[in-house]
């Protein structure tokens, strides 16, 4: 059994605020894949494509990668075939853990994609759904605008300033920051470099844990 190292940081918070994908579910191969295959379709540049899909609404990708094709209908297809096929869709290291020592009231999901699509991924990962989960169909603008975890604070009775929020794109950590909330960097899609501006980089969520938890407080700890 490996002994965790003694804690570098510890953190205070009363609410987490998670992404979903590439913080809590590991759903990169299957996006790339749908993504992939979709601008093969419509002869468009994958490669260009995946580089600005994360961390952003689908149907926000498609209005600036595509804005001759019908947003709404080509983001429906996409995230609906993307909801049928979780093939590949894990939990990412530590998601499990982490979320086995909060309570229902102390986290929340803030994601992207529609809120179908979010749940398909967290059954496929054998993840809790939370008690909050805020889509991107919850919001008028999505990340890196700050609606979604402005309203996931609102929602979940805290001002922005006792949340923290866990992301792993510029897009999420943008967002947060807008909010006025702090932003912890998970390294499991970006490299470190692109997502410097974040309050703490973590490679994965292992390395955190709660090691007090009251109603109104939770201390998570960062361990080397």
């Amino acid at each position: 059994m490996t002994k965790k190292k003694d804690p570098t940081k510890v953190l205070i918070c009363r609410v987490l605020l998670f992404d979903l994908d590439g913080v809590l579910v590991d759903s990169i191969a299957n996006v790339e894949r749908h993504w992939s295959d979709w601008a093969q379709r419509h002869q468009l540049d994958a490669k260009q494509i995946l580089a600005t899909i994360h961390g952003r609404r689908t149907i926000d990708t498609i209005r600036e990668v595509a804005p001759n094709l019908p947003a709404e209908l080509e983001a429906r297809y996409l995230d609906d075939i993307q909801t049928l096929d979780t093939n590949g869709v894990a939990a990412t290291k530590g998601a499990a853990a982490l979320l086995a020592q909060l309570a229902p009231e102390q986290w929340a999901v803030v994601t992207s994609g529609p809120a179908i699509l979010a749940k398909a991924r967290l059954r496929a990962a054998g993840l809790p759904l939370p008690r909050l989960l805020i889509s991107g169909n919850d919001v008028k603008q999505g990340k890196p605008h700050p609606e979604g975890y402005l309203k996931g604070a609102e929602l979940m009775q805290a001002e922005p300033e006792e949340c923290l929020v866990i992301e792993d794109s510029l897009p999420g950590i943008q967002a947060a920051h807008k909010a006025h909330i702090p932003a912890i960097a998970v390294g499991t899609t970006h490299p470190r470099t692109e997502l410097k501006s974040a309050e703490l980089w973590i490679p994965s969520l292992e390395l955190l844990s709660i090691i007090d938890s009251e109603e109104d407080e939770i201390a998570l700890a960062v361990s080397e």
